[in-house]
Formats: C-alpha cells, sequence, structure tokens
C-alpha cells in the first residue's frame, strides 16, 4: 500500500546552517506519527517543508498518495488535503469563534457554498466550542484557542492533519483533555502528524514516533522502543536525564 505521505531526503539550509539535513520518512494512512527532538532539532522545519508555508526545501521531495507535491503552493498543498497548526496560537481576535471556523471553511476548501455551514458546526462539535461559538476568539482561554485553531484547520475535512507542539502551557487536566482530543479526531479516520516537547502526550497516542537532532533523523521506533534507547534519551537529556526519561517515557 502506498505511504499517505512519503518524505525523502529533504534539506533546508539559511546560509551555513542546515536546519533540516536530508530527512527521510513515511506516514501510513490512518496513523498518529510522532516527531520528537529538542529545541532546533528542525522538527518545525520540517512542517515548513511539507507545507510550502514559509518556504520549500533546497533538496528532496514530498509525495501525498504517491503524487508529487514538492513544488506546489501552499494553497494547492491545503486543497490537496494536508492542513497544519502553528506553535503560536493564531486567531482573528475581533471575530467571534464561529467566524474564525467559518473562514477556514470558505477559504482553500472545495466544499460548496451550502456546505460551509454543516462543515463549521461538525468542526466547532469536535473541538468542544459548540458553546462558545458567539464569544470573540480574543476573550477565549488559551486552551479554547488552541482547539479554535484546530478547528479551523480540520473544517476543510483534510486526510492529513499536522500539529505543531499542541500542548505548550497547557496543565495537567488539559493535557488529558488534549490527549483524548487527538485520539479522537484519529477514530475519525484523520491520518495526524504531531510534533511535541510533552513526552507523555506524544509517547501516549503515536503509532511511531521519529527523533530529530540537529536536523537529521535520530531514530524511528515504537515508542516503547525509543523509550529504550540511550542514544534518543542522551540526545533529549544528557547522560544524567536518563532516569528521568525513564521515568516519564516508560
Amino acid at each position: 500500500m502506498i505511504p499517505l505521505l512519503t518524505v525523502d531526503k529533504a534539506t533546508k539550509k539559511f546560509g551555513e546552517l542546515v536546519a533540516v539535513d536530508n530527512v527521510s520518512f513515511e506516514v501510513k494512512e490512518g496513523e498518529i506519527y510522532g516527531i520528537a527532538g529538542p529545541n532546533g532539532a528542525g522538527k518545525t522545519t520540517l512542517f515548513n517543508l511539507i507545507t510550502g508555508i514559509p518556504y520549500r526545501a533546497d533538496a528532496g521531495s514530498v509525495h501525498l498518495r504517491g503524487d508529487d507535491i514538492t513544488g506546489l503552493s501552499p494553497h494547492e498543498i491545503y486543497e490537496l488535503g494536508i492542513a497544519r497548526t502553528f506553535q503560536k496560537e493564531t486567531a482573528f481576535d475581533t471575530l467571534t469563534v464561529q467566524e474564525n471556523v467559518r473562514i477556514g471553511a470558505v477559504f482553500g476548501t472545495e466544499l460548496r457554498p451550502d456546505q460551509y455551514e454543516a462543515a463549521v458546526e461538525k468542526a466547532l462539535a469536535d473541538l468542544d466550542l459548540s458553546a462558545d461559538r458567539d464569544r470573540l476568539a480574543g476573550e477565549l482561554s488559551l486552551y479554547a484557542k488552541k482547539r479554535l485553531m484546530i478547528a479551523s484547520a480540520i473544517v476543510s475535512g483534510p486526510s492529513l492533519l499536522m500539529l505543531d507542539e499542541p500542548a505548550g502551557g497547557l496543565n495537567v487536566a488539559e493535557l488529558s483533555e488534549l490527549e483524548e482530543l487527538i485520539r479522537r479526531l484519529s477514530r475519525g479516520e484523520m491520518t495526524i502528524i504531531i510534533i511535541e516537547h510533552v513526552l507523555p502526550l506524544l509517547f501516549g497516542v503515536s503509532n511511531r514516533v521519529m527523533v530529530m537532532d540537529f536536523g537529521k533523523r535520530l531514530a524511528e521506533g515504537s515508542p516503547e522502543q525509543l523509550a529504550r534507547d540511550d542514544v534518543v534519551i542522551e540526545a533529549y537529556l544528557g547522560e544524567r536525564g536518563k532516569d528521568a526519561f525513564h521515568a516519564i517515557s516508560g
């Protein structure tokens, strides 16, 4: 079976800095694929190369269901079914929650005008935002803003959702809710790639995880395999952090 997403030897340089260095991986239809690594490992840059926002790879290729999408524009990639979120919560603060999600339905999708409202209602319900539909986005809590960003991404009905550090700044209760939300979206036949520093969340939801370090692919495997990989652990926390890593990922 052809993978949903294939990234082959992706490379991005900024002057002398190689931010993403010859990285290859595949994502299967229906799985949750995690990407981990220390700050500066190249994780978000890799997301940028896949989506074309705000730049493309200097070398390598990206294929969606076997079709080369490397040279396509961001809106063309979005129309083909790849949606993403960003580390910083993005919303139009002076518009309502419903209006924010409607923008996602109108722009960059192939939905007909008569389908907009049903898609908006479904996205609001999927992200537990129906009760907040008439609130201004600027009034929302951090966690609600994160859910609004995801709702605006999934309203188009993407086959692949890419989440960039959705757990940042959340408390324990919110992390638990987010984990269940991600699982629920996946059960709805949506393939998910997630970048995350909160390892209990990442390891808890992911079928497979790729670890990056200094722009390179360091390792890939199940969460259980990586939790026992001393090379991965040292890249994250150093020699003295091994016991702590085993404790949070075991």
